[in-house]
């Protein structure tokens, strides 16, 4: 015999409170939606419990009786095994999704400094990184394989929410025997007739700060399609000498020891977004949000005045 807890509930205060509309009204429903309950526990059991009529005046059947009986243990019994197995559950994990790869956007120190403020904001919680193809930043969040997208670009979709992190700024990537490897600082006047590296696969959006759309048309920017898996790849395409690329100036501490990073003057910072479901709201997914916000507020901090890799977003994580 299947019986709905609820429903179980419902006839404990029902039989308590004697009465229809009390009844209800402790249990926060309609007098409808309580009669709707009994009615279903009546089916399950196979037996008329409460005898009633049009006065809400309420008596126990026998049967009803000897059902109340049982049903204090009945749900005593359930809160048990609800906690017994809330003990042994495993501990929430967050999917942190990174396009390309995580060693692209965070180094070692980085990542261990995130796990640790993770577990000082929601102990028990964990993290773990995720790979994101380029062309599947979005898709890989409605499919739900990662619960938080680290990108930049723009997310328009109705279900998806973009926090800002902070603001990196941008570098020209070249090889170090590259002719414009030395410069302090280039405008984009200086670049205009690089060829830039486009991941093909990749959405318009998220490329589109990394062929300075945001300052000129496509149409005027030369580009060469590279399939890339990861930075690494884009990496070892400017090594060949192929074509050069723009990027956030926070790869800049992973970069191959053959290539220079160049900051680019004139050009202003592309916002790095921490991405959700609209709706996915739990604890867990606030806390890696929280903890995301303060180690990239630390990183820009600690790169002002240095080499100006990134500023804060001044927005704050909440539930939206």
């Amino acid at each position: 015999m299947d019986l709905d807890l609820p429903c179980v509930e419902s006839f404990l205060v029902l039989a308590h409170e004697g009465h229809f509309g009390k009844a209800a009204r402790r249990l926060n429903l309609s007098v409808a939606g309580l009669s709707k309950r009994l009615t279903r526990l009546e089916g399950q059991v196979g037996i008329r419990l409460v005898d009633r009529d049009s006065s809400g005046y309420l008596a126990l059947t026998p049967a009803g009786a000897h059902f109340l009986s049982h049903c204090y243990a009945l749900l005593r019994s359930a809160r048990e095994a609800r906690r017994s197995a809330l003990e042994d559950r495993e501990p929430p994990v967050v999917r942190l999704g990174i396009p390309g790869s995580p060693a692209d956007h965070l180094s070692l120190t980085a990542w261990r400094t995130m796990v640790v403020a993770m577990a000082q904001v929601l102990p028990g919680c964990h993290l773990r990184a995720c790979r994101v193809p380029y062309g599947r930043l979005e898709e890989s969040l409605l499919t739900h394989r990662v619960d938080v997208l680290l990108s930049t670009g723009e997310f328009d979709h109705p279900e998806l929410l973009a926090v800002p992190m902070m603001l990196a700024y941008r570098v020209l990537l070249v090889p170090a025997h590259h002719e414009l490897a030395e410069a302090e600082r280039l405008g984009p006047a200086d670049i205009a007739d690089l060829p830039l590296i486009r991941e093909p696969t990749a959405t318009p959006e998220w490329m589109a700060p990394w062929l300075l759309q945001d300052l000129r048309d496509l149409s005027e920017t030369p580009v060469v399609d590279v399939r890339a898996r990861s930075l690494a790849d884009v990496q070892a395409a400017i090594l060949t000498g192929v074509a050069v690329t723009i990027a956030s100036a926070t790869v800049t501490p992973l970069l191959n020891p053959g290539l220079r990073a160049v900051p680019l003057m004139g050009v202003p910072p592309t916002p790095l977004s921490a991405v959700r479901r609209r709706r996915d709201d739990r604890d867990e997914i606030i806390a890696a949000l929280q903890t995301l916000k303060v180690l990239f507020a630390a990183l820009a901090v600690n790169s002002l005045g240095t080499s100006c890799i990134a500023q804060p977003a001044l927005v704050p994580v909440e539930r939206l």
